[in-house]
């Protein structure tokens, strides 16, 4: 079992900016029911605590002056007068850990957390994936140190024997030595001999006793007579006295994580330019980036909203927040990926009002497929390359900044109408297949030799006409003769020859609206240049278009 264990579980607040990070005074945290916030407070500030709330956690700084968990609020102010003590709501710790226990999430299939600072994983049969216990335990550390916290590891043989570990275990002298125990079973008693008799959960009262008794370890309670210990703990003393002998059966409740994802981050001051909204972002995708590959998930579609100063935005007339939607070509979850898609339509988006928070959610999640090592390039020494890898990054990028409906995949089609002869085929699912994936049919589906054919000899028969097709076609005024002068986008061009290509008889007739027309190829010469041009001629109505022109 892995137990995480956050030294300070909230900052002191004050007035702060994104980016910034101020020196910290000692501080406390209160544990409150609600944050209690009306419109105008500060970020994460709450209704102020009573003299006679018990603290609930310290940070270090507090800890040298006597401060303690379980101390009123004026106790603590009377040994420090400058401590600060902060208001945390019980929602937003359990979000704080519930974070923890999805990138937790990779290392074993069952977590388990318990309020205020712990986070279990059942890693049983997992650490030779990550070359041992002692490196499983450092990269859950640091998995858990990117999202923000200060973290403790230990493996042991139970929950309750892991979590005592460590808070109150050392394995080294060095602080990166310290932040991972690793407890084999046959010296587990002896590991938890050594610890204080605080390291138990059971009541102060019993605590206290023993301490009044000279029984200050837990191997000196191991030592006592266990019908004497038992009559004095009561309820507590089977589950003390085993761990104090180090066993421990206590089973793991399993953590479910929330269906969809959202980081949020907010701030006091509102924040001009893009800067603070870019070092903000960095932060927040590291958080989604690290869930999601704890979940073994990725997301299909992101939405990072913008929160506008209330007071600025009403008097400029904007909404109090933007939402910017990207709908990406491939599931991601990597955070310089994501980061990327962001950052490239973000750069461009024009800021209403001073941002006050920043949001970033993700609606749309589905399982997240690995893809096959090809030991071929890896053996043969080709690194660097990342085709498949960058190549939705890139589309997502595209889709970001041109809009959904114009990226896609090129289509030939079997038509005799030049505009209908290629279609842009969505290179994104549709929205409603995001959750769901389609099922694959075991036989692959070919072209018809027909079609094929048809489409081959009409690419052949029209080698060398312009295929760039116009949006529109363009109305011509002038007669298609040679000499004859015509003005096209602003510029004026003489008809040097002209080509017939091919004519259109009733053709898609079971429309109801048959197209019959004559195309010619013309060689237009200017001033400047020549162009290479494909006209029709509407045999119905003699009107003339200018349909494709050569590069």
């Amino acid at each position: 079992m892995i137990e995480l264990a956050a030294e300070s579980l909230a900052v002191a607040e004050g007035v702060r900016k994104p980016g910034a990070r101020p020196e910290l005074p000692p501080f406390a945290v209160v544990l409150v029911a609600r944050a209690g916030r009306a419109e105008g407070d500060r970020a994460g500030a709450g209704e102020p605590v009573s003299s006679a709330s018990l603290i609930d956690a310290v940070s270090a700084d507090a800890r040298r002056f006597g401060v303690r968990p379980g101390q009123s609020v004026a106790e603590a102010c009377a040994l420090l007068s400058r401590l600060a003590v902060v208001p945390l709501p019980r929602e937003t710790l359990a979000a704080a850990l519930g974070r923890v226990a999805e990138a937790a999430l990779a290392f074993g299939a069952t977590v388990s957390l318990e309020p205020p600072d712990t986070v279990w994983v059942d890693v049983s049969g997992a650490a030779h994936l990550f070359g041992g216990e002692a490196a499983l335990g450092a990269e859950l550390a640091s998995r858990a140190r990117a999202l923000g916290h200060v973290v403790r590891v230990a493996i042991a043989e139970g929950p309750r024997l892991a979590q005592a570990l460590a808070r109150w275990g050392s394995a080294g002298s060095t602080r990166d030595e310290r932040s991972v125990i690793t407890v084999e079973g046959p010296r587990t008693r002896a590991a938890m001999a050594l610890l204080p008799i605080t390291a138990l959960p059971m009541a102060e009262e019993h605590v206290a006793w023993f301490a009044r008794l000279g029984v200050l370890s837990l191997g000196q309670l191991a030592e006592l007579p266990r019908a004497a210990a038992a009559a004095r703990l009561g309820a507590e003393a089977d589950r003390a006295l085993d761990l104090a002998q180090g066993r421990d059966d206590s089973p793991l409740v399993a953590y479910r994580p929330p269906s969809l994802l959202s980081e949020h981050s907010e701030w006091d001051e509102p924040a001009e330019g893009l800067s603070p909204l870019l070092f903000v972002l960095s932060g927040l995708v590291s958080r989604v980036s690290a869930r999601l590959a704890g979940r073994g998930e990725a997301a299909q579609k992101l939405v990072l909203v913008l929160e506008h100063d209330r007071t600025i935005a009403r008097h400029r007339g904007v909404p109090l927040e933007k939402a910017l939607v990207f709908d990406l070509a491939s599931p991601l979850w990597r955070a310089e990926e994501m980061k990327r898609v962001i950052v490239s339509r973000l750069e461009r988006t024009r800021l209403e009002a001073p941002s006050i928070g920043l949001r970033l959610e993700v609606p749309a999640i589905i399982r997240a497929l690995g893809r096959q090592l090809d030991l071929s390039r890896v053996s043969g020494g080709v690194t660097g390359q990342k085709g498949l890898e960058s190549l939705p990054v890139i589309l997502a990028e595209l889709v970001a900044d041109i809009g959904r409906e114009r990226v896609g995949v090129l289509a030939l089609l079997d038509a005799h109408r030049p505009e209908k002869q290629h279609a842009l085929r969505p290179a994104l699912p549709e929205p409603g297949s995001l959750l769901t994936p389609q099922k694959r049919s075991k036989k692959r589906a070919r072209p018809e030799p027909e079609l094929v054919s048809r489409v081959r000899s009409l690419a052949a028969a029209k080698q060398g006409v312009p295929t760039r097709l116009l949006p529109a076609p363009v109305p011509l005024a002038a007669a298609l003769r040679v000499g004859a002068t015509l003005r096209i986008d602003h510029r004026l061009f003489t008809i040097d020859r002209i080509g017939f290509v091919e004519r259109l008889e009733a053709v898609e007739w079971w429309t109801g609206a048959p197209v019959a027309r004559d195309y010619l190829r013309l060689w237009l010469g200017s001033s400047d240049g020549g162009l290479d041009a494909l006209v029709y001629v509407d045999r119905q109505s003699g009107k003339r278009f200018l349909q494709a022109v050569g590069d």
